[in-house]
C-alpha cells in the first residue's frame, strides 16, 4: 500500500494560505535605523499547512483558498510537493501575508494581512469531495475573516453538511487574540457539531473563560466529542466524551530545542487527526485511551519537527512514518 492510494484517509481542507516572511534580528531592534537580520520568506497559512501536514503523513488531500492571480502557479507547486491537491481560486487582492518576526526570548511578533483569504468562505468548498469515512478541516481564521452578516449560519451548515454526509470534522480555532477580538460565541456556534476541536491553551481560555487545562477540557467537551488541548512545552491534554464514558489523556512534549515555532499548533492537528483517521472511525464512542494518547503522540511528534526548523510546512527531504 503506498502512501498516496485510495485507501489512505482522505482529507479535505479549506482556508487560508499566508506567505510568511521571518525576521530573525541579530539583536534587539533599534528604531528609526537598521538592524541586522536574517529575512526567509516560506509558505504558510494555517490551513494551507495543515494540509501539507496530512499529505506528508500519506493523507489524500483537497485544499480550497484564494491568492492573487499572479501567484496560483506558485502556490499550487508549493501544495503539490506535499502532496496535497490544490484547487485555488486567483483575484485580484494580494496574496496574505505575515511578518514574524521572531525575538531572542523565542517570543513571535506577527503582523498579518489577509488579503486574498478573505474571500473564502463555505461556498467554495466542492461538495462532491463529502465521501463517508473522509474528514473536513478547517481554522477559525475563515470564520474570523468572512465579513458576510450570515458567516456563523454558513460555517454552521457546512459542518452539519459534512457530518450529514459521514465525513468527520476538525477545528482549530486559529488564534486567541481573534477570538478576544471577535468573540468567542460566535466561533463556538460557527463551529457547533465538529468532531475534534484543537485549541492551544490560550485559546481555549478565550472560548471557555476557564483557566487550568482540565477545567478548559471539561468546557469544550460539553460542546464536542474529542479535544486536544496543546500545552507548548508540557505536551498536550486530549479527551474524549462518549455516550457512556470519557477518556481523558496526558502526554509529553518531545524534548526538542525550538527554532520556529509558526505551525506547531497546525503540525499537531494534522499529526493527531491523521492517527484517529488511520485507526478508525472518529468518533467519541469509538476512543479509548490507547488510541487518544497514539494519536496524540502522532501529533506532538510532528510538531516536534515543525519547531525545529524555520518555516510551518513540512520538510522536503523526509517523511513521518
Amino acid at each position: 500500500m503506498t502512501d498516496h492510494d485510495r485507501g489512505a484517509p482522505h482529507v479535505v481542507v479549506f482556508g487560508d494560505v499566508i506567505d510568511d516572511v521571518i525576521v530573525t534580528p541579530s539583536g534587539d531592534i533599534r528604531p528609526d535605523t537598521d538592524t541586522s537580520a536574517r529575512i526567509e520568506r516560506h509558505a504558510g497559512g494555517s490551513a494551507a499547512n495543515a494540509a501539507a501536514w496530512f499529505g506528508h503523513l500519506g493523507g489524500r488531500v483537497d485544499f480550497t483558498g484564494h491568492v492573487n492571480a499572479t501567484d496560483v502557479g506558485r502556490h499550487e507547486l508549493l501544495l503539490q510537493q506535499h502532496g496535497v491537491t490544490p484547487h485555488l481560486t486567483g483575484v485580484e487582492l494580494p496574496t496574505g501575508a505575515i511578518v514574524v518576526i521572531l525575538q531572542s526570548d523565542r517570543t513571535r511578533t506577527m503582523l498579518t494581512e489577509r488579503g486574498a483569504n478573505a474571500l473564502t468562505s463555505p461556498a467554495d468548498v466542492d461538495r462532491a469531495l463529502f465521501r463517508p469515512g473522509g474528514h473536513l478541516h478547517f481554522t477559525g481564521y475563515s470564520v474570523f475573516s468572512d465579513g458576510t452578516p450570515d458567516a456563523v449560519t454558513t460555517f454552521a451548515a457546512l459542518v452539519q453538511e459534512a457530518r450529514a454526509a459521514g465525513l468527520s470534522v476538525s477545528v482549530n480555532p486559529g488564534s486567541a487574540g481573534f477570538i478576544a477580538e471577535h468573540g468567542a460565541e460566535g466561533l463556538l456556534a460557527a463551529t457547533a457539531g465538529a468532531t475534534v476541536v484543537l485549541p492551544n491553551l490560550d485559546e481555549g481560555r478565550a472560548l471557555t473563560g476557564a483557566d487550568d487545562p482540565d477545567e478548559v477540557v471539561t468546557a469544550l467537551l460539553e460542546r464536542h466529542e474529542i479535544l486536544a488541548l496543546t500545552l507548548g512545552r508540557a505536551g498536550a491534554l486530549v479527551a474524549s466524551r462518549g455516550s457512556d464514558s470519557s477518556v481523558r489523556v496526558r502526554v509529553a512534549a518531545v524534548p526538542v530545542t525550538p527554532v520556529d515555532t509558526t505551525g506547531a499548533g497546525d503540525a499537531f492537528g494534522a499529526g493527531f487527526v491523521h492517527s484517529l483517521l488511520r485507526s478508525g472511525p472518529v468518533t467519541a464512542d469509538a476512543m479509548d485511551a490507547a488510541r487518544l494518547e497514539a494519536a496524540a503522540q502522532a501529533g506532538v511528534a510532528c510538531a516536534a519537527v515543525a519547531v525545529t526548523q524555520l518555516g510551518a510546512r513540512p520538510p522536503l527531504s523526509e517523511r513521518i512514518p
